[in-house]
């Protein structure tokens, strides 16, 4: 009779330990889940139209929101080698609010086509999550199909800091985002390089 209440007793214990394991990773999931801007219900599309001029690409990009989130500060912006890229035509003005029912933000011009691979078109917004505003980005090259997302940290211990996430080929682009550090340096992972942020 005592072995069986002995059995009992560490069973008991042993069930409230995997109770309170199962509580602390279902509260760091939630948390790390809460941190995570991305770019969900973003869609950047990027066109080639048929150019006018030889040694001319001609570029229409557009820029929509779906689903019920409204981003603030939406804007385009073209880098090249972490630097801001001047166009002929004017970028679209900044928009303090956008959601799904908004006018999509489209903005067309014109870059010499040997310039094409070191240069990147940049939508950026303020996402609200939470009480919290984040920053959110995503940024796509113009001559290849990289593109990479501006993530925070998930893990609490690192909760300030974000990186670049690549979402399509192995190459790092040379470029950076006011605020948010320049991307060769920014995190995202290169051959030989791990996926940690620091």
């Amino acid at each position: 009779m005592d072995d069986v209440a002995a059995i009992l007793i560490v069973l008991d214990v042993f069930v409230g330990i995997l109770a309170v394991v199962g509580l602390i990773a279902t509260w760091n999931r939630l948390r790390a889940h809460r941190r995570r801007s991305g770019a969900k219900g973003v869609v950047l599309v990027v066109d080639r139209l048929t150019p006018r001029r030889k040694n001319v690409a001609r570029l229409q990009v557009s820029l929509r929101m779906v689903g019920p989130e409204v981003r603030y500060e939406v804007g385009l912006d073209l880098e090249s080698d972490g630097h801001p890229f001047e166009v002929s035509t004017p970028k679209p003005a900044l928009r303090s609010s956008m959601g799904c029912e908004d006018e999509e933000i489209s903005w067309g011009f014109e870059v010499p086509e040997d310039e094409l691979d070191n240069i990147w078109i940049v939508a950026s917004w303020i996402a609200a999550e939470n009480a919290n505003l984040r920053m959110a980005a995503l940024a796509s090259n113009l001559g290849t199909s990289e593109v990479y997302e501006w993530r925070w940290a998930a893990d609490w211990r690192v909760s300030g800091a974000g990186h670049w996430r690549k979402r399509r080929s192995p190459t790092i682009p040379p470029r950076g985002i006011p605020g948010m550090g320049p991307l060769q340096l920014g995190r995202a992972p290169g051959r030989g390089r791990g996926r940690t942020s620091r």
